[in-house]
């Protein structure tokens, strides 16, 4: 039993270190590394938090303190239950839904090294950069990328072709 203790400790001391710091506290709630964090993820991806200087780092925590308040006000102000907002908010959720869709239709879509391969041998005439040969490897990942992307249009093509030939569209032009 007195061999689980260190481990325990040690265990204690992980989640001690991984546990966020507040970094502000706005009308009560805090902001903390963790909400920092995500923030430098979507303003400037691969750059964390911790590697910025003092100086940058108070400028991103005076930015969440600001989107904080902003967003606090926003929600005083009650624009969310307008009838303009429900519409729009009603737009950005179905758009933001075939988004998320296509990506998922996308991701089904494969290119085999074979199907890339043959592209690259039929079309090797096109496959020059100043007037040098680019060699397969070089062109593999941008001809499996075109690739994927024909299939996708071809395949959204099938489906809306699908779609309209099982719904009653009227064209007014």
């Amino acid at each position: 039993m007195t061999f689980r203790l260190p481990l325990l400790l040690a265990t204690a001391a992980t989640f001690a270190l991984a546990a966020p710091t507040t970094l502000a506290v706005v009308d009560g709630q805090s902001i903390t590394s963790t909400d920092a964090s995500a923030f430098m993820a979507k303003a400037i991806p691969g750059m964390t938090f911790d590697k910025l200087d003092p100086k940058m780092k108070r400028q991103v925590v005076d930015q969440l303190v600001n989107q904080r308040l902003i967003k606090a006000e926003v929600t005083k102000s009650g624009i969310q239950n307008t009838p303009q907002f429900k519409l729009a908010y009603a737009a950005l959720r179905d758009d933001l839904a075939v988004d998320m869709w296509m990506k998922q239709q996308m991701a089904k879509i494969t290119v085999s090294d074979k199907e890339s391969k043959e592209f690259y041998d039929a079309n090797k005439e096109k496959m020059k950069q100043n007037d040098k040969d680019i060699p397969y490897d070089k062109a593999k990942l941008e001809i499996t990328q075109f690739l994927k992307m024909e299939k996708f249009k071809a395949q959204m093509s099938k489906t809306t072709e699908s779609l309209r030939a099982t719904s009653k569209v009227e064209v007014k032009l």
